[in-house]
């Protein structure tokens, strides 16, 4: 035991003595994570409030006189342009409107996500729809009919999601996203540095025939990697946390004003777990950084170089992503309890099943069973790969 401890402690000193790599896995997780959780969004959110509060110009053709004014109290001054289409791509108007045969065809800059051309194409649909309850209206009340006909119930929409659901909001996407990333971008400096990095070095033939078991050699580097995983994964969890909840607070009203917004996001940010649900995703972080450890050593110790390691690491991290974009379609599928059973794909539906205060005994089982069982497996290969000579000798 203690060889082990002493090999794991030499591997993490040789890391941390680089403060780039210190400062990269710990300090900047902590740091980051509330801009990228929160930053967007407001950005967006403000965007969005300043273009409803101000006036855009909007080429117009054709357009009947009454639409016109309703243009303007939406907040949009009309232009007449000539090339509706042409005008909006040059960007000489945010949406361009054109009256033809009945028809009003809008032209906005709708592709690549959210634009303020997208956004002012709402505020003309918005006027649109306001004279045409109004034309359609005052047809009704020419004929004799009420317009309440066209409404004859009302619609009241309530959020019947679990409490831990509600309060998590975005936390249920980004716990498993951010869990994946950071054991994978924690362990890696130290995971190639002991391997690869030992080879190039020329430390590794040393290390090998000093009097200590392999299987010792492997679980202190093993260890190593695993301690900079969690610090790393920790680290960012803490500053979705810690550091969201001081962006909620210097920014209170600015969020505020994105949640009352027409196309409101909820700003989640809370985890409303009990004791037993923090532990579960601590032990199925766990887990899942022993499987991720034991498959970075055996491609670290593969690769002949520092530089060749980290090729084959990029790779394996995107197969980790790949059950994030599953996660986003899972709503979709009647999840099995085998699916929990699936490398990767079972410790994201887990953690994504904890947060929202869905999991069940047997789906939880199920996930940190397999992965204890992939992890066993992927730990063995390591260490088969330690003792293969055309492995640890190639160059």
């Amino acid at each position: 035991m203690n060889e082990i401890l002493i090999i794991a402690r030499k591997e993490l000193l040789s890391v941390v003595r680089e403060r780039r790599v210190f400062f990269t896995t710990i300090i900047l997780p902590i740091v980051i994570m509330p801009v990228l959780m929160f930053g967007p969004i407001l950005l967006f959110g403000n965007a969005a409030r300043q273009t409803q509060e101000t006036v855009q110009k909007v080429g117009v053709v054709g357009v009947p006189a009454v639409v016109l004014e309703e243009l303007r109290k939406a907040r949009v001054e009309p232009v007449e342009i000539a090339n509706p289409q042409q005008a909006v791509q040059n960007r000489e108007v945010e949406a361009a409107l054109v009256f033809e045969n009945g028809t009003y065809t809008l032209y906005g800059r709708l592709s690549g996500g959210a634009t303020q051309s997208a956004l002012v194409v709402e505020k003309v649909q918005g006027a649109l729809r306001t004279y045409k309850d109004r034309v359609v209206a005052e047809q009704l009340r020419a004929r004799g009919i009420s317009p309440e006909v066209l409404e004859p119930f009302k619609l009241e929409i309530k959020d019947a999601s679990r409490e831990q659901e509600q309060a998590a909001g975005l936390f249920a996407f980004l716990i498993p996203y951010f869990l994946i990333v950071f054991i994978q971008s924690g362990g890696m400096p130290v995971a190639v540095d002991a391997t690869a990095g030992e080879k190039e070095k020329g430390t590794l033939e040393a290390l090998l025939a000093a009097p200590v078991p392999l299987v010792q050699i492997l679980l202190g580097k093993g260890l190593a990697v695993f301690v900079m995983s969690l610090l790393s994964t920790f680290a960012a969890i803490a500053g979705l946390l810690l550091g969201g909840g001081v962006f909620r607070n210097l920014f209170a009203a600015q969020i505020q004003a994105v949640q009352n917004g027409e196309n409101s996001v909820q700003l989640g940010g809370a985890l409303a777990l009990d004791p037993l649900g923090y532990l579960s995703i601590a032990l199925t972080a766990v887990l899942f950084a022993l499987l991720v450890i034991a498959i970075m050593i055996s491609l670290g110790l593969y690769a002949r170089t520092f530089k060749e390691a980290q090729s084959y690491m990029s790779p394996l991290m995107l197969v980790m992503i790949i059950p994030i974009l599953f996660l986003q379609f899972s709503d979709f599928l009647k999840l099995q309890d085998w699916y929990f059973a699936l490398p990767f794909v079972g410790v994201v539906l887990a953690l994504d099943s904890i947060v929202k205060g869905a999991a069940t005994v047997a789906q939880l089982s199920t996930t940190w069973a397999s992965t204890l069982l992939y992890a066993g497996l992927a730990l063995y290969l390591a260490y088969r790969n330690f003792q293969r000579e055309d492995v640890v000798f190639r160059n």
